[in-house]
């Protein structure tokens, strides 16, 4: 492949080793990794490039080449031919699976092999800690010289949440746990409202409503007690409600940035790979996952403890990867005499892994028919434990803060 043999060539001329190891160039070698090695080894030992006539003398069929452009040059080109390459090995293998696997087994594999080309072509850099803290000492003077920005991270309008945990930030990998039927989704699509009202574009994939079920829930949380309409002229309309519904729609979508959606309609796998490929394709700041159980395990775990806990793994990878923040919903079965409180940590079978993983669990409790919403922390990462109240009309969309707990 001529383009690792300008690569190398230009290496040697510069003898910028510093710069390759910076770029992480050693993954576009396939045909001269060997010469890449030793290169690599030589200077690890002798602080230096090796010389051409030394390179020689190891791989005497190695082609030597005058370069003219600047390295950083010959970095880019070899790893957009490398890209280019892989890519198209990636769509062979595909399609022999295709053939041999059916088409489940060669989606999964082209989703899965597909982020890591994807990862590649991002080619983030290492840091060095030393050599950019000029930078960190100028972002802190940006945020401190913000006088307006009260959250730090995006903005949930729950006061507790906003200014002790500070919002969600990128990276972050937040649990939200509840009995069956408590209103898991209707808080975590109130995040993704508020996240959207604040100028952040949220992405929701839901396995458990179909697109109108989701459609109406966010609709009516947006319209907030406003007058419009209610959930159940979403559900039921009549022409009064139609053109209603149109006036508000346009003052309230007209010229607004995303807000993305995704249900299983038409899915046959959603795993890791598929949330992934999500996030590559719309680049939100929010990410809600609903729920926890419905998603597929693209490791193949043996039992459901296993798939929950590679699951809460693989979110918070992808959460600190993409810079993103994660809300996963995950119900927790009822006990006897347990369903008069927010469930315990403890209470989940993943919950060492639980405790591990998230930056923060919140868990939420309901009484039937109850307008009245219990959420309390079960983990925090940065900050101390909390909860508050919401009282909410899930008919009309209206909501407030209570009280804290």
């Amino acid at each position: 492949m001529n383009y690792e043999v300008k690569l190398l060539n230009a290496v040697i001329d510069t003898g910028d080793y510093i710069e390759c190891q910076n770029e992480g160039v050693g993954d576009v070698f396939i045909n001269y990794q060997d010469v890449w090695s030793f290169i690599t080894s030589h200077y690890d030992k002798h602080k230096k490039i090796p010389a051409k006539q030394e390179v020689k003398s190891h791989f005497p069929d190695f082609e030597y080449l005058t370069t003219t452009e600047p390295l950083q040059y010959y970095i880019d080109n070899a790893r957009q031919e490398s890209m280019s390459a892989n890519t198209r090995s990636l769509i062979a293998s595909t399609h022999e699976m295709l053939k041999s696997g059916g088409p489940k087994i060669a989606l999964s594999y082209l989703l899965s092999n597909a982020n890591r080309l994807v990862k590649e072509a991002t080619s983030l850099k290492d840091t060095d800690l030393v050599s950019e803290w000029r930078d960190r000492a100028k972002d802190l003077a940006n945020r401190v010289n913000d006088s307006d920005e009260k959250t730090l991270g995006i903005p949930t309008d729950i006061s507790v949440i906003d200014s002790e945990f500070g919002g969600w930030m990128p990276g972050d990998f937040i649990v939200l746990l509840g009995w069956t039927g408590v209103g898991k989704s209707f808080i975590t699509r109130l995040f993704a409202v508020n996240a959207w009202l604040a100028g952040y574009r949220p992405m929701i994939i839901s396995l458990e409503m179909n697109k109108q079920q989701e459609a109406q829930r966010i609709d009516t949380i947006l319209n907030n007690g406003k007058g419009f309409f209610t959930h159940s002229d979403l559900v039921r309309p009549n022409d009064e409600v139609v053109d209603s519904y149109k006036k508000w729609a346009e003052d309230t979508f007209e010229n607004m940035h995303p807000f993305y959606l995704i249900t299983s309609e038409g899915l046959d796998v959603c795993d890791q790979n598929l949330v992934q490929a999500k996030i590559d394709q719309y680049n939100p700041d929010l990410v809600i996952l609903d729920y926890h159980g419905l998603f597929d395990d693209a490791s193949g775990a043996k039992s459901e403890t296993e798939k929950a806990k590679n699951l809460s793994k693989a979110f918070k990878r992808m959460a600190v990867k993409n810079g993103v923040a994660i809300i996963d919903v995950a119900a927790v079965t009822m006990q006897d005499g347990h369903s008069e409180r927010p469930p315990e940590l403890e209470e989940v079978a993943w919950s060492k892994q639980l405790a591990y993983d998230a930056d923060l669990v919140l868990s939420l409790h309901r009484e039937v028919d109850s307008s009245i919403f219990q959420v309390v922390s079960r983990k925090v990462r940065r900050c101390a434990q909390f909860g508050f109240y919401l009282n909410w009309d899930l008919d009309t969309g209206e909501w407030r803060e209570e009280w804290g707990v």
